[in-house]
């Protein structure tokens, strides 16, 4: 069991490298995977482990895969996508789980009849790998339209019954790459569109402004920001203007 001033020290770490809000609630969760790394790494005290994840920067990452949620599925707010429009040739999908969205936005692309490409980060290197392989349990894919599983997916057979695959001509439009949004500089790119859904919710006020603002600097000039559908960014100072509930424009340099 965490005492409360481990509990505190750990949620320390989360939020200065990612900017996630570990309150009490939490507690049980993070005990639990806690508990997973010091099983991997032969270490009994928390003290000990924090010096580690200070010095050990892979210990780290995989410290911040062990506490990030990532809950995700394929078509998840599909409504976002009747925004997209075939001058949107450049998309990043800024926390893209483990591929679900990116995949699902290149689809409502394709299906409007243009071919983007599209970026894909998260902070988790775990869920890159699994959007990387793109082979997904069949229950990820409840909320696909049958004729579109058909077209862009390969069902398993044998040992992979149950499982689908992302086609490879979908898949060569998605380039995955870790990206933290607190920590790391934007890229170099400037984008049409910027997806950065159900992530927002796990910040504070600070950091979420913080956040939306580095992005507006990645968007072009007319540029779609699209966040949750429970979120939005009442409560902030920023610069993008209000479209629709969780849709937003960057219509200033």
């Amino acid at each position: 069991m965490l005492t409360q001033i481990e509990f505190g020290q750990i949620c320390d770490v989360v939020y200065y490298e990612c900017g996630i809000n570990l309150n009490g609630d939490k507690k049980q969760l993070l005990e639990s995977r806690l508990a997973k790394r010091l099983r991997a790494t032969g270490i009994n005290l928390v003290s000990d482990y924090l010096r580690l994840i200070k010095e050990d920067e892979g210990e780290k990452l995989r410290f911040l895969d062990a506490v990030s949620t990532n809950h995700t599925y394929f078509f998840r707010e599909s409504r976002h996508f009747q925004c997209l429009q075939p001058h949107h040739q450049t998309i990043w999908c800024a926390a893209c789980s483990s591929g679900e969205e990116p995949y699902s936005v290149a689809i409502g692309c394709l299906e409007k009849g243009f071919k983007p490409t599209i970026r894909a980060t998260d902070i988790s290197t775990r869920v890159l790998q699994i959007g990387k392989k793109a082979i997904y349990p069949v229950e990820k894919a409840k909320s696909i339209p049958s004729h579109l599983l058909k077209k862009y997916f390969d069902r398993g057979i044998g040992k992979w019954e149950g499982y689908i695959r992302v086609k490879k001509d979908l898949r060569d439009m998605v380039t995955f790459k870790r990206f933290n949004l607190l920590n790391d500089p934007p890229p170099q790119e400037r984008f049409n569109v910027i997806f950065c859904r159900n992530v927002l919710m796990y910040f504070d006020n600070e950091v979420k402004e913080r956040v939306v603002n580095r992005l507006y600097k990645a968007l072009k000039w007319n540029g779609y920001f699209i966040i949750g559908g429970a979120e939005s960014l009442a409560g902030i100072t920023h610069l993008y203007k209000y479209i629709e509930p969780s849709i937003y424009q960057k219509v200033s340099s």
